[in-house]
Formats: C-alpha cells, sequence, structure tokens
C-alpha cells in the first residue's frame, strides 16, 4: 500500500495539513530550525512511512470530540475515571514487576512502612 501513498498530496491538498507540517521548521516550537527537521523530512521526503499525514483528518476529528467532551466536565470526569479503573493491567507497578519476574528473574523483597 506505501507504493501508491504519496504523504506530499497530502502535505499539498490541505492547507491545515500544511501549516502545522511547516511549524516543525518555522521557528513555531524553538528558537532554532533544526530541532524539528529530522521529523518534517521523514514526513515529506521519506514519504512518511507511518502514513500519519493521510491520518491528519482523523486526528482532528477526534481532537475536536476530546474537546467537546471535555467541556461537559460531568461527562470527562466520568470517562476520566472509567479509563482510569481500567488502566490498572498497564501500570507501571505491573510492569516492572513483570519485568523483575520474566526477564531479571529476581523476587520482590518485603519491607515495613515507617
Amino acid at each position: 500500500q506505501s507504493g501508491k501513498y504519496k504523504a506530499r498530496d497530502y502535505y499539498n491538498s490541505d492547507f491545515r495539513l500544511r501549516n502545522v507540517i511547516d511549524q516543525l521548521i518555522n521557528q513555531s516550537f524553538t528558537q532554532d530550525d533544526v530541532e524539528f527537521k529530522d521529523i518534517y523530512y521523514s514526513l515529506l521526503f521519506n514519504n512518511d512511512e507511518y502514513f500519519v499525514l493521510r491520518d491528519f483528518d482523523s486526528y482532528v476529528e477526534a481532537q475536536q470530540l476530546i474537546e467537546q467532551t471535555y467541556r461537559d466536565q460531568s461527562s470527562w470526569l466520568k470517562k476520566s475515571a472509567t479509563n482510569i479503573a481500567h488502566s490498572g493491567k498497564f501500570s507501571s507497578d505491573h510492569t516492572i514487576m513483570e519485568y523483575a519476574n520474566e526477564i531479571w528473574n529476581i523476587s520482590s523483597s518485603q519491607y515495613s512502612k515507617a
């Protein structure tokens, strides 16, 4: 599929996208124009191997939904709490324990809280 994908076509056809991409090298984010230069060139001259430019419209739509949801604080808090409640298995504690057991082959030690 990447043979048919032309990142420059997306860049050239969408003013909003072009404006965002150009900000990577026009000192909008930093004092110099080199910090994000590699990203800029990867997107436009290495044909954006992860199809980031193609996904721009979906990103904008998702961001608009986020902003709309955030304005309804009750809904936002409910969704935030649900997200936190379901993120337990992805927590850093779980990850570290898994690394300790499966990669480093070490076990946790017991300690008492003072």
